[in-house]
């Protein structure tokens, strides 16, 4: 029974030390430019709907006529419905100094297409001369299509004693798939700045007696496709802003004195300090530890937005070391020195054992 609890007390020791964590995490907030390069001269925005009228689809009853003539009207009210969802996006960046949407009845502006030629971009030309704009923000294409599907049903109904039966009855399913194409024109440059298509899917059911009447069953579908055609907008406009993201870094917390005083430092937000400490083990004599502090350097170099530096650590700490995730961190950092704005730092902590 002695050896037995002996044993239990070094097995509690043993878990107790390993689940004692070597590292913790540094959450660091960066900011990655937006999809979209635009100019600096870029000031005052121009939108317009050059998508071209789809050709009337056909239909075999009198169901189908009801669903075509939803998206007969979805064209004309989802576009307009698109174009201020952009207009809204835009109009909040304050980079721009005017954001309108052209009247296409004061101008011809059919779909530019994605390499226009020289009568093209003098088309785009005066119609930003007459308006005032710098650049033409154009929803390219528009276009709708509703895929439906039926089964049967159970559902309850008032007789004439105004008591609940269950009857047969059909229920249908609509998928409607809304695509937007885009495009964006610099006239000055005459270069096409942006192509880029949306594509959202809005889902409806309901239950009816006949198909017919499950149709017209259907709650707020209209104000659901707008409500989409809107969003896609709003979407596309988004590419034009700048993304906030947070990526998470380990760092060593223990293996020697100083990098667990260090640690305590960085909790306290005296990162100076901390990286003395870490910069006072590079020279340990213990290769773990000396590749420890080069990589904890190097993801203090990048929450401080210097990622020049934090790929230098980083590489010092993998030349020591040769660890895998050391080798998968100096990845992330060569693809972030591609995407990444500015070295100014936009960063923020949170600290998890």
């Amino acid at each position: 029974m002695k050896y037995l609890s002996k044993g239990i007390l070094i097995f509690i020791v043993f878990v107790g030390c390993f689940s004692c964590t070597s590292t913790k995490q540094l959450k660091i907030t960066f900011t990655e430019p937006s999809p979209v390069d635009l100019s600096n001269q870029i000031k005052k925005i121009g939108i317009v709907n050059s998508s071209l009228a789809k050709s009337e689809k056909s239909y075999s009853n009198g169901l189908e006529q009801l669903i075509v003539l939803e998206e007969r009207w979805l064209a004309e009210k989802g576009t307009e419905a698109a174009l201020t969802g952009l207009f809204d996006e835009l109009a909040q960046d304050t980079r721009f100094e005017s954001v309108k949407i052209l009247d296409k009845t004061a101008q011809k502006t059919n779909d530019f297409g994605s390499s226009p030629d020289e009568a093209t971009w003098q088309q785009i030309a005066l119609i930003c001369e007459k308006n005032g704009v710098d650049a033409i923000f154009s929803l390219a294409s528009h276009d709708t299509e509703t895929k439906f599907s039926f089964k049967k049903t159970k559902l309850n109904q008032l007789d004439m004693m105004r008591n609940a039966t269950e009857v047969s009855g059909q229920e249908i399913t609509l998928k409607t798939l809304i695509e937007n194409g885009w495009r964006i024109y610099d006239p000055n440059q005459r270069i096409l700045i942006d192509e880029f298509t949306t594509n959202e899917q809005v889902n409806a059911s309901a239950k009816g007696i006949n198909q017919v009447d499950a149709l017209q069953a259907i709650d707020n579908r209209r104000e659901n496709l707008l409500k989409q055609s809107k969003q896609s907008g709003s979407a596309y406009g988004y590419r034009m802003q700048p993304r906030k993201l947070d990526v998470y870094r380990d760092y060593y917390a223990a293996g020697s004195q100083k990098m667990e005083l260090a640690d305590a430092k960085i909790e306290n937000g005296k990162y100076s300090e901390a990286s003395t400490l870490w910069k006072q083990e590079i020279s340990n004599p213990k290769t773990k530890i000396s590749s420890r502090a080069c990589y904890n350097l190097a993801v203090l170099s990048e929450f401080n937005g210097d990622l020049n530096n934090a790929m230098k650590w980083a590489v010092k700490s993998y030349d020591l070391d040769e660890l895998e995730d050391t080798r998968l961190y100096i990845k992330d950092l060569e693809n972030r020195q591609t995407h990444t704005v500015s070295p100014k730092r936009l960063a923020s902590t949170e600290f998890l054992d």
